[in-house]
């Protein structure tokens, strides 16, 4: 690790959200390349691997305090216990849901593609949405600025622009009514800017 990055995760772990963020964007892509290939098959059209690095990020937001710096690549190593121990719950999970006549499968759609709607929504930088979701930078900072919001704030959000549903059926799903819907978005996407606008100065320009 070098000393920029050990820096970064001696201020992650005394609770600073923008450099975990800027530690976690870099190992998006390893971390995901690990998912993709340790998920069964099984699971592959009822979960997608972003669904899962989603839900890793939320783990790690909130066991940072908790990590012990133990040498090289002890921050990575930890990441994939994480990543690794909630695939475990995950097939447990759907096993037992399918024992008991649980979800019906659904299509999984490309990461780059189902996060686009939030990239036009959200205009991070100087670069077009387009272009900066080529380089990942972006795709992977709105994966780890998603994991910090409010579990209210991240799933109208989720519901919404990356599954693709209307107001009505997010409201529906949620049990919630259409305009707490409509106030939950504004204020997650209002969250999302701020942070998205923090990390986005440490991009680098392609």
């Amino acid at each position: 690790m070098s000393p920029e990055e050990s820096e970064l995760l001696a201020r992650a772990v005394e609770g600073e959200h923008l450099a975990l963020q800027r530690l976690l964007i870099p190992y998006q892509r390893r971390l995901l390349a690990r998912i993709k290939r340790k998920l069964p098959t099984f699971l592959n059209r009822m979960t997608s691997p972003e669904d899962v690095l989603q839900e890793v990020y939320v783990e790690v937001f909130g066991a940072i305090r908790a990590f012990r710096d133990k040498g090289d690549m002890a921050f990575y190593r930890w990441l994939v216990t994480i990543a690794d121990n909630r695939l475990i719950d995950i097939v447990r999970a759907q096993r037992a849901a399918k024992r008991g006549g649980g979800r019906e499968p659904v299509q999984v759609a490309d990461s780059a593609s189902t996060i686009m709607p939030l990239l036009e929504l959200l205009q991070v930088d100087s670069h077009t949405p387009s272009r900066s979701a080529a380089g990942h930078e972006v795709v992977a900072a709105v994966h780890v600025a998603l994991a910090q919001l409010k579990p209210d704030y991240r799933e109208a959000l989720k519901l919404r622009f990356l599954e693709g549903m209307s107001v009505s059926d997010t409201a529906s799903k949620m049990e919630r009514s259409e305009w707490s819907v409509h106030k939950l978005c504004s204020r997650g996407l209002q969250q999302l800017r701020k942070s998205l606008g923090e990390v986005s100065k440490y991009f680098s320009r392609k």
